[in-house]
């Protein structure tokens, strides 16, 4: 049997393979699909940001307003900073609701219903006016704990991206 000691790549490539963002979905029998990825930006500590996307395969999104690409056509995405993500978990792990606070009157945030419906508003200023699109998906039961398990993944991601 050959032992095989490691080099300093192979090091490097397990690095790497943690600090990689490795997106979670769920999708259900309709095609609409929820997915949880660190953004994969520097930011001070508290401000990285886990990014939530439901997606629908009969959506619009904000591309029908000139606002996105295509490659983000039938999705609502925002981001919540690594300061708020901890509560969401732990309303998910004690089968609560939990809501974004809202912000300067613009209409982004995610709202976990405690049978787990969650919906994603993705908000935009243009010309004067905030423009949403909000998409939603119901998760199963089954899924609570594989959903807290990912955000709780990512926040350890997004946290290793902050300034110390």
């Amino acid at each position: 049997m050959t032992i095989h000691e490691p080099t300093f790549q192979d090091a490097l490539n397990s690095v790497i393979a943690e600090l990689t963002p490795q997106p979670w979905d769920y999708t259900d029998s309709v095609g609409t699909t929820l997915t949880v990825i660190p953004a994969g930006l520097r930011e001070e500590p508290g401000c990285s940001e886990v990014m939530v996307r439901v997606t629908r395969p009969d959506a619009s999104g904000l591309y029908d307003f000139g606002l996105t690409g295509p490659a983000t056509k039938g999705a609502a995405e925002t981001g919540i900073t690594t300061t708020n993500l901890p509560s969401l978990i732990a309303a998910l792990e004690g089968h609560a609701g939990w809501e974004q606070a809202a912000g300067w009157g613009d209409p982004t945030r995610i709202v976990a219903t405690p049978t787990l419906h969650v919906t994603v508003t993705e908000g935009h200023h243009d010309a004067g006016r905030w423009i949403d699109v909000t998409e939603s998906v119901q998760l199963p039961e089954a899924q609570r704990l594989p959903l807290a398990s990912a955000l709780r993944r990512a926040l350890d991601v997004a946290r290793g991206w902050e300034n110390q």
